[in-house]
C-alpha cells in the first residue's frame, strides 16, 4: 500500500506487498522487494535496492549521495539485505567511485536511531549499530558484530566477526574477530565470551580462541611472531580465521 501523499519515481520498482507511509519518497531506479516497509517522511533517495522484509522507519534517509568532495553525481549504488531494521533518522550513503561503486548491507542488521553508514562500507549479516554510532567511509564489518552507542569508527577500518565494541570507543585500527574492545583509543580487553556462547561456539573452540588471544596479547611478541604461533596450534576454523584476519590487516590491529 502506497500512501497518497508519498512520492514514488516512475523508474522505481516496488513489489505489490511494499508499504510506503505518508510523505515518504522513493527515488530513481530504486528496487523494493516483498514486504518492505518505508515509514512516514522516510527517503529512499536513488539507485537503492532493499531486500525482503526490511523496515525503513520514519525519517530515515537511505541511498543518499556519498559525503565525498570528489563525488560527481555518478550512479553509484546501495544494496540493503533482507529483514533489516533501520530506525528513525538513520542515514546510509551510496558508494563513491573509489572502490566497487556499492555500499552493501547484509541480512538481519539492526541500525538504531541516528547511526550512520558511510560510503563504500561493507556490512555483514546480523550487525547491530547502537544509537549515534557512525561508520566512516570504506569500513568493512564481518558478521555478528555489535557496536555500542557513541562509538567512532575511522575510515578503512575492518571489524572482525563476533566482536563487541563498548560505548564511546574510538576505533582507529582493525578490530580482531571474537574480541571485546573498549576505550579511547580502543584496546582489547578480552574475548567476547558472552557473544560467543550466544552464537553457539563450542567450549573447546572458545578455549582455543582464548589461547590464541593470550598469544596475541603477549607484549614480548611481534605481530608476525604472534601469527606464526597461532597458526602452529590452530585446531579450529575460528582460530585460523583469527590468524588470517591479523595477517590480512592493512591498517594494523588494535592490540593493547
Amino acid at each position: 500500500m502506497i500512501h497518497p501523499s508519498a512520492i514514488v519515481d516512475s523508474s522505481a520498482k516496488l513489489d505489490s506487498t511494499v508499504e510506503v507511509g505518508p510523505n515518504a519518497y522513493i527515488g530513481k531506479n530504486c528496487i523494493l522487494h516483498k514486504n518492505v516497509q518505508v515509514g512516514t517522511n522516510a527517503i529512499v533517495e536513488c539507485h537503492t535496492e532493499i531486500g525482503e522484509g526490511t523496515i525503513v522507519a520514519a525519517n530515515a534517509h537511505v541511498g543518499g549521495a556519498p559525503q565525498d568532495i570528489s563525488y560527481n553525481n555518478e550512479d553509484t549504488k546501495l544494496k540493503i539485505g533482507k529483514s533489516c531494521v533501520i530506525r528513525e533518522f538513520v542515514t546510509i550513503n551510496r558508494a563513491s567511485t573509489k572502490e566497487d561503486w556499492i555500499t552493501q548491507i547484509g541480512d538481519k542488521c539492526f541500525f538504531m536511531a541516528y547511526s550512520h553508514v558511510g560510503h563504500d562500507c561493507i556490512v555483514g549479516n546480523e550487525v547491530i549499530l547502537t544509537n549515534y554510532t557512525p561508520l566512516a567511509g570504506h569500513v568493512h564489518i564481518e558478521d555478528y558484530v555489535i557496536i555500542s552507542g557513541h562509538c567512532g569508527v575511522h575510515q578503512f577500518v575492518k571489524i572482525g566477526t563476533m566482536a563487541m565494541i563498548g560505548g564511546m570507543t574510538k576505533i582507529l585500527k582493525d578490530v580482531p574477530p571474537y574480541t571485546l574492545v573498549e576505550g579511547n583509543p580502543g584496546i582489547v580487553h578480552g574475548l567476547n565470551s558472552v557473544g560467543l556462547k550466544r552464537r553457539g561456539l563450542k567450549p573447546e573452540v572458545r578455549k582455543d580462541l582464548k589461547k590464541a588471544l593470550k598469544i596475541f596479547l603477549n607484549k614480548e611478541l611481534l605481530l608476525r611472531d604472534v601469527i606464526e604461533e597461532i597458526e602452529k596450534t590452530a585446531q579450529f576454523d575460528e582460530v585460523r580465521h583469527f590468524a588470517d584476519f591479523l595477517k590480512e590487516s592493512k591498517r594494523g590491529v588494535i592490540r593493547r
